[in-house]
């Protein structure tokens, strides 16, 4: 099942040419923000989601009744330049050095993904992870970093729409 606060999470693109920082828009999609390769602040967050992913695995092993909306933010390449959609899995399963899951979103430029496939990849293709738990935003380390970026006004319009809290 789609869970509200990943529909509402924005999906990513590293490693974006010209347009770089621009924000694309789509009606009954989450907004995919074009982030360049370079930005220390979405690698560093990236970095703290791969580092404390073995915790994620964790909790979505053995889940408590009040927490919800798991999910693992996944690398995929697309194109000839070395640029990567970052698209969140839910229903996430880990087996060895592989991720699988369902896209919950239509794929912007990774084209040959769709909204509902079953993809696999492999862990270290993971960029971030996250759930819910008691209405605490656990994780969505990037989703921080987009968030921190937003006027005060643009924050809290997109936390009331995605239905959870931060710490």
């Amino acid at each position: 099942m789609r869970q509200h606060c990943i529909l509402m999470a924005a999906l990513i693109l590293w490693g974006c040419s010209p347009s770089d920082g621009k924000v694309v828009t789509r009606e009954g999609q989450p907004d995919v923000h074009r982030v360049p390769a370079a930005d220390a602040e979405m690698n560093a967050a990236v970095e703290k989601a791969r580092s404390s992913l073995p915790s994620f695995q964790a909790v979505l092993a053995s889940p408590s009744a009040d927490s919800s909306g798991f999910a693992v933010k996944v690398a995929f390449a697309y194109g000839n330049e070395g640029s990567h959609e970052h698209v969140w899995l839910t229903e996430a399963e880990f087996s060895g050095d592989r991720v699988s899951g369902l896209i919950d979103n239509e794929p912007v430029y990774a084209t040959e993904l769709k909204a509902g496939q079953r993809v696999t990849a492999l862990i270290r293709d993971v960029s971030d992870w996250m759930y819910v738990e008691r209405g605490i935003l656990k994780g969505g380390y990037t989703v921080r970093v987009l968030l921190d970026r937003m006027s005060p006004a643009e924050r809290s319009e997109s936390l009331s729409g995605m239905g959870f809290r931060l710490e």
